[in-house]
């Protein structure tokens, strides 16, 4: 079934555990319309976006779509980005500037809905695994999109924001042979439970003074990766900025990467310094497609 257009706009986990605030974007650091090193400028052309009620199963949502002109022509990446608690894929498109990466890159950006504005995706250590709606409707989604869209089905990414990073993660623990790579923006662990089917990429972004989550949860996500992937030897470090060092592991099983970028005295927000969109595009599209 093709996807069907509602208008222009201007399989598995229990109930999370951790009570994450709803942001003011005021207050997040980095405005839609902020410039930063390696940022495109605010003027930039964005890719058209449309609404589209998509149903998986009996669960329909309405999804925010960018599909850049280029897409047409050939087979287009997919990128699934996941918005924070109590915001909406408005604001996630605002904050990651969805429609400029869109049109820049030649990648079709879909941004689901969560039920009650907060992914069903967190659980607690030793709690059993329970399905989650929100994870079913992802991964359909991903199916849906890749039926009715020119996908690349081997270069699919999916990447958020807080608890929309936590969901990122569990796709990259459960469902890795269904996307290419992962990125978390201010993240934490989603379980203490991981076992995935092969070595996924991941980049983990993280504010040294998040107080939502702290540092120290961002470092259990990527030392669980650098084991999950097999990687060896010491990461490179890299300073992106003032306050942005990178800590990256190259030598890891199947071709897999896992970096690692700290931002010194930032908190809770979608970075602006340098820009988290530019430097999770940078990483997506430098691995192999899967």
């Amino acid at each position: 079934m093709a996807l069907s257009g509602c208008g222009s706009a201007g399989p598995t986990g229990g109930p999370a555990t951790t009570t994450i605030p709803t942001r003011d974007p005021s207050t997040s650091g980095a405005s839609p319309t902020a410039t930063a090193p390696g940022s495109p400028a605010p003027s930039a052309p964005s890719a058209p976006k449309r609404q589209v009620t998509i149903a998986i199963g009996d669960d329909e949502r309405v999804v925010d779509l960018f599909e850049p002109a280029a897409a047409a022509a050939s087979k287009a990446p997919l990128l699934i980005l996941l918005h924070a608690s109590g915001e909406s894929p408005f604001v996630m498109a605002q904050e990651a500037r969805a429609g400029e990466l869109a049109a820049r890159e030649g990648v079709i950006v879909a941004l689901p809905p969560a039920l009650g504005h907060r992914w069903n995706v967190m659980v607690s250590a030793g709690d059993p695994i329970r399905k989650s709606a929100d994870m079913v409707y992802v991964m359909g989604l991903i199916d849906r999109l890749a039926e009715d869209l020119p996908i690349d089905r081997g270069r699919v990414f999916v990447a958020g924001f807080s608890i929309g990073a936590v969901m990122s993660e569990r796709v990259a623990c459960q469902f890795a042979d269904q996307v290419t790579a992962v990125a978390l923006n201010a993240g934490a662990p989603w379980s203490d439970q991981c076992s995935p089917a092969r070595p996924v990429p991941i980049l983990v972004m993280h504010g040294t003074a998040d107080n939502t989550f702290r540092i120290g949860l961002a470092g259990e996500v990527v030392a669980r990766w650098r084991a999950a992937d097999g990687c060896s030897g010491d990461p490179v470090m890299t300073q992106l900025s003032d306050i942005a060092t990178a800590e990256v592991n190259e030598h890891c099983a199947g071709g897999a990467t896992v970096e690692f970028v700290r931002y010194e005295g930032a908190g809770h927000r979608w970075f602006a310094n340098p820009d988290a969109t530019e430097v999770m595009w940078g990483f997506f599209a430098a691995q192999p497609s899967r």
